[in-house]
C-alpha cells in the first residue's frame, strides 16, 4: 500500500506532500488543479513512463532544472527527472538498468486517454503491449530490445544503394526468430487477457468484448512472407512486416469497437480491460497492483457504475480523481479517504 507521496517541481505543483495511508483515497477538485498529475506521478514511478507525454522534460514546472518524485510503500522509489535524464532509486540506491526499477510497484491505471486503445492508431496499441509485457516479464523486454536492433540494423542496410544480400538474409533469419518468441507471448497474453475479459464484462454487466491479435505475417509461413517482402522492402528502405507492424482489435459482441461502440461504450470497454489487467497481474505475480481511476465514474450509468464498485471496494489500494464527490457511490465515499485539491 502507498503511504506517502511527495513531489518536486512536478507539472503544476511546486512542492506537494501527500499522507495516503488508507485503502481507498479520493482526489476531488476542479479541472486543471493537478488531480490527474497525481497519478501520472504514481504510474511514472511504476513503470518509469508517463502515459500523458513521450517528452518527460515536459512535466518539469516552468524553468526549474528538475522534477523529483518519491512514493513511499514497501519500499521507498524515487525518480529525478531533468531535461534530458530520469535518475531512478529504490531505498536511497541508485539503480541504472530500467529493468530493474519497473515492476516493483505495481499499478494498473484507467484513465480516458486510454481510449487510444479503440481509436488510436496501431503503435499506440502496441505501445500497450510493449509496456506491460515488459514489465511483468523480463525476457519479453530482452526480446524485444534484441528485435529493435536487429530491426534498425537491417534497415540501415535497406537505405544502402549495393546491399549486400548475404548479410540482409542474415538480419531476416535472425529478425524471423525474435519475431516468434515475441509472437507467443503477446499471443499468450492477449488469450489469457480474453479468459478473465469474459468474466469481467459479465460482472460489471456490460457487453462481451474481446481482443483480437492482427499479425503483419502469417506465422507458419513467415520465412516466406519475409522473401514476398524482399523487393518491395528494398524500394522502400524499409523492413514492411514484423512484430513492429502489428496490431490489435478490440471487438464488442463481435464486432469492432472503433466503428460500433458509443462513446460511453467505449470508455466501459476500456476500464474492463484495465480491471482484466490487475486480474491477470494478481495471477501472474501473486501481488495485487494499485489501481488508478482518473475520472472513472463520469459519464457511467447506474448499473455499469454498481458492477464497478466491487471492483473498487475489494481492491488492495485505489486512488480515483472526480470533479465532484457527488460522481461518487455512497458506498465507496463512506468508506474512502478524501482530499480536495485546490489552487
Amino acid at each position: 500500500m502507498i503511504t506517502s507521496i511527495h513531489l518536486e517541481n512536478f507539472r503544476i505543483f511546486s512542492k506537494l506532500d501527500i499522507d495516503c495511508n488508507h485503502k481507498l483515497v479520493i482526489f476531488s477538485g476542479k479541472n486543471a488543479v493537478g488531480k490527474t498529475s497525481i497519478l501520472e506521478a504514481i504510474y511514472l514511478i511504476a513503470t518509469s513512463k508517463s502515459h500523458r507525454t513521450n517528452d518527460i522534460s515536459s512535466i518539469i514546472k516552468n524553468d526549474n532544472n528538475q522534477a523529483i518524485i518519491e512514493i513511499k510503500e514497501n519500499k521507498r522509489f524515487k525518480i529525478i527527472l531533468d531535461k534530458e535524464n530520469k535518475y531512478l532509486f529504490i531505498n536511497k540506491v541508485q539503480i541504472s538498468k530500467v529493468s530493474e526499477f519497473i515492476g516493483n510497484l505495481e499499478v494498473v491505471l484507467f484513465s480516458p486517454s486510454q481510449l487510444s486503445l479503440i481509436n488510436g492508431s496501431p503503435s499506440e496499441r502496441r505501445k500497450f503491449l510493449d509496456l506491460e509485457l515488459s514489465i511483468l516479464n523480463k525476457e519479453y523486454l530482452k526480446v524485444s530490445s534484441r528485435y529493435k536492433k536487429i530491426l534498425s540494423e537491417r534497415n540501415d542496410l535497406l537505405k544502402n544503394n549495393d546491399i549486400d544480400e548475404i548479410l540482409l538474409n542474415i538480419y531476416t533469419e535472425d529478425l524471423i526468430s525474435q519475431i516468434k518468441i515475441i509472437y507467443k507471448y503477446r499471443i499468450d497474453f492477449i488469450n489469457n487477457i480474453n479468459e478473465i475479459l469474459t468474466n469481467i464484462c459479465k460482472d460489471i454487466n456490460i457487453e462481451n468484448i474481446r481482443i483480437n491479435y492482427i499479425p503483419s505475417y502469417s506465422i507458419d509461413n513467415i520465412s516466406n512472407n519475409f522473401s514476398q517482402k524482399k523487393k518491395q522492402d528494398i524500394l522502400l528502405k524499409s523492413t514492411s512486416i514484423g512484430t513492429h507492424r502489428d496490431d490489435f482489435q478490440i471487438l464488442i459482441n463481435d464486432k469492432s469497437a472503433k466503428e460500433y461502440a458509443s462513446e460511453g461504450q467505449k470508455r466501459t470497454i476500456c476500464i474492463a480491460i484495465m480491471l482484466t489487467l490487475k486480474e491477470y497481474i494478481k495471477i501472474i505475480t501473486g501481488n495485487e497492483p494499485v489501481l488508478l481511476l482518473d475520472d472513472v465514474f463520469m459519464a457511467l450509468d447506474k448499473d455499469r457504475i454498481e458492477g464497478l464498485i466491487s471492483y473498487v471496494k475489494n481492491s488492495k489500494q485505489c486512488f480515483i480523481t472526480t470533479t465532484s464527490i457527488l460522481e461518487i457511490p455512497d458506498e465507496i465515499l463512506k468508506e474512502a479517504l478524501v482530499i480536495r485539491i485546490s489552487n
